[in-house]
């Protein structure tokens, strides 16, 4: 399934998000899409299947009391980045240099940098496949992303209804690692490994790409992500932080006592 700009439009619903920056219609188009239950490139199944699975593996709410994969949208990113050559533009590499995420000025990762020709077609056989085009199969034929998580979602719902009569999404935590490890007809290593590999990018990586939500990856783990340079208001220039008042306050008495006078402050 490809997200033509009619279902682009359907999707969003608001010819204005056309107006945002192409980082912003990524974000965007991810949030709209996972309230709608559909996603950019899979179908509302095949995202719901996913979605079971990444959380699976990264639990949230109420099994783990840290956000997990459903909270931070990984999913929704998996999603954007098999359909990232039918969105208006294709957020494959971030800009830079500084995300000035908190309070810096504006976001220069949303600067997406362009693809040259060789990008294009490096990037466009890895996730859509060589498709028997001569110019993606230099080293012979290649089965995209795409067509590797068509196949894998779809032995992971045969697996779990042979199991359990259900599918993957509305097993419990212990059915869903049995589906995984003894269902017959399961999915592939292969693409086992492409998913978790995928998920992991889509918890803990910039939010930019469209997973990481709220940075509850980043939070999660303790880490402030990527926050320099950090942006100061002029009030934080002018002031102290308040858990060094104390010393600047010892500092000027101390000042008085020495000079008779308080630092910066013009004689009489």
């Amino acid at each position: 399934m490809q997200l033509d700009r009619r279902r682009f439009l359907h999707l969003t619903g608001d010819l204005a998000l056309l107006a945002l920056a192409p980082g912003r219609v990524l974000a965007a188009v991810a949030e709209v899409a996972s309230r709608a239950g559909t996603g950019v490139f899979l179908s509302a199944p095949q995202l719901r299947a996913l979605g079971a699975l990444c959380a699976y593996w990264v639990p949230g709410p109420p099994e783990d009391p840290d956000p997990g994969a459903a909270e931070a949208g990984v999913a929704n990113y998996i999603d954007l980045l098999l359909g990232v050559f039918s969105l208006p533009s294709h957020p494959l590499f971030a800009g830079g240099p500084f995300s000035n995420r908190d309070g810096g000025g504006r976001d220069a990762f949303l600067d997406w940098l362009p693809l040259d020709a060789l990008e294009q077609r490096v990037w466009r056989t890895r996730i859509e496949g060589s498709r028997g085009l001569p110019e993606r199969q230099w080293n012979g034929p290649v089965v995209g992303w795409q067509e590797q998580y068509r196949q894998g979602l779809e032995a992971l719902e045969v697996g779990a209804r042979r199991l359990f009569g259900k599918p993957f999404a509305g097993l419990s935590r212990w059915q869903q690692g049995m589906a995984l490890d003894f269902a017959p007809g399961g999915p592939e290593r292969d693409f086992l490994d492409l998913a978790f590999r995928h998920t992991v990018e889509g918890m803990y990586g910039p939010p930019e790409y469209g997973g990481n939500r709220g940075r509850v990856g980043w939070r999660n783990t303790r880490w402030p992500g990527d926050h320099q340079p950090l942006g100061y208001t002029p009030a934080q220039l002018s002031k102290p932080d308040a858990d060094q008042a104390e010393a600047v306050a010892r500092a000027k008495t101390r000042a008085r006592e020495v000079l008779g006078k308080v630092p910066g402050k013009p004689d009489a």
